[in-house]
């Protein structure tokens, strides 16, 4: 049983996570299943020709090709609600009403039955619905070409795909630091692993930050541990994709990371950059830990027998004394609404400036 429970967290811990705009939680599976086909991250969508950019790829599980339904119903004219509780999401489209279950292979659309090849579910934080749904519920023409792994959709409409063609390419680099502001609250007594949540880019002034005013950066919960009599409250979150002011999405991997001086510098040229978080050659993860009244930031140094629990419950404990005095009392990870944090871009990302943003951006790195 040990052995178990610790290779289960070793493999939440794991930092192989990847981003999706529907809020949700990952359901659990917990009988045998044939492992799915997932097509490689070149996998891409167009509508009408024109690529889509999506928080994550076209999936190909049993046979059946799944799409990310809110980056693709959007983009066709529809408005898409998350309702957690139901596990459940409603689209609407002028007077069109959509409505559809995770797990559930019985969609609503117009009050009509639709049955779907393969039951709408979570990954990666985003809603995966079968590209044939699309057709049955918007009126699409669909196509998967395996070879060139595309998922062609084709309307009579003309669709606005969200940006200019003609605009300069802005690259960030890995490494460095974008300060946001966190879009609703967060709590390691509700969160769930899967659940979405969003944070909005941090600019006191235009070209202060890596992305233009009003970008967006969607957040994945990838671990919690609610408190107990013993440990703190925590939550493990990473960021997988961002949403720009003209509402082009493109997937980024990301993760929280604090922006206290020990653990990021300015450097010369003027970004924001992390720094090294490896220690002693173990990996380090980031953490929102109950303290008090509030949370902190802290570090989960990865050992090789380490359980998510005690690790978070120890650490939470030294840092609560560290700040708040001897006394140690276990409390929530409670995150407000409007906590500035800090996300760190793990890999490269490059976007399209259909904002003049570079002039703006320019004063701010010499």
């Amino acid at each position: 049983m040990k052995r178990r429970t610790t290779r289960k967290f070793a493999v939440l811990l794991g930092l192989a996570l990847a981003g999706g705009l529907s809020t949700a939680v990952a359901p659990v599976t917990t009988t045998a299943q044939a492992a799915p086909y997932y097509a490689p991250s070149s996998a891409s969508v167009t509508i009408n020709g024109q690529p889509l950019a999506t928080s994550v790829p076209p999936l190909v599980e049993n046979g059946r090709t799944l799409v990310p339904m809110r980056d693709i119903f959007e983009a066709l004219g529809a408005t898409v609600v998350w309702k957690p509780q139901e596990r459940s999401i409603v689209a609407q489209k002028a007077s069109q009403r959509i409505w559809l279950q995770i797990g559930s292979k019985t969609a609503l659309v117009d009050n009509r039955n639709v049955w779907l090849d393969e039951a709408p579910k979570i990954y990666n934080g985003s809603t995966l619905v079968p590209l044939r749904f699309v057709s049955e519920a918007l009126g699409a023409q669909v196509g998967w070409n395996n070879n060139q792994r595309i998922a062609s959709i084709t309307t009579n409409d003309a669709i606005d795909m969200g940006g200019s063609q003609v605009g300069d390419i802005i690259s960030v680099p890995a490494g460095a630091v974008v300060p946001v502001t966190l879009n609703s609250r967060l709590s390691s007594e509700t969160a769930k692993v899967g659940d979405a949540f969003w944070v909005t880019v941090k600019s006191e002034n235009v070209g202060d930050s890596e992305f233009p005013p009003g970008t967006e950066i969607k957040g994945v919960v990838t671990d919690v541990t609610p408190k107990t009599r013993d440990h703190s409250g925590a939550i493990s979150v990473d960021f997988r994709g961002i949403k720009l002011p003209n509402n082009h999405r493109q997937r980024i991997d990301g993760s929280l990371i604090s922006l206290d001086k020990n653990d990021v510098i300015q450097t010369s040229t003027g970004r924001i950059m992390a720094k090294d978080e490896k220690e002693s050659g173990t990996d380090a993860k980031t953490v929102l830990i109950g303290a008090g009244a509030g949370y902190i930031l802290g570090h989960v140094i990865l050992g090789q027998n380490s359980v998510l629990s005690g690790v978070i419950g120890a650490l939470g404990g030294y840092l609560y004394g560290r700040h708040q005095g001897d006394k140690v009392k276990p409390q929530e990870a409670i995150i407000p609404a409007g906590t500035e944090l800090g996300v760190r871009l793990d890999s490269p990302v490059n976007y399209r400036d259909d904002y003049g943003y570079e002039t703006n951006r320019r004063p701010y790195l010499r």
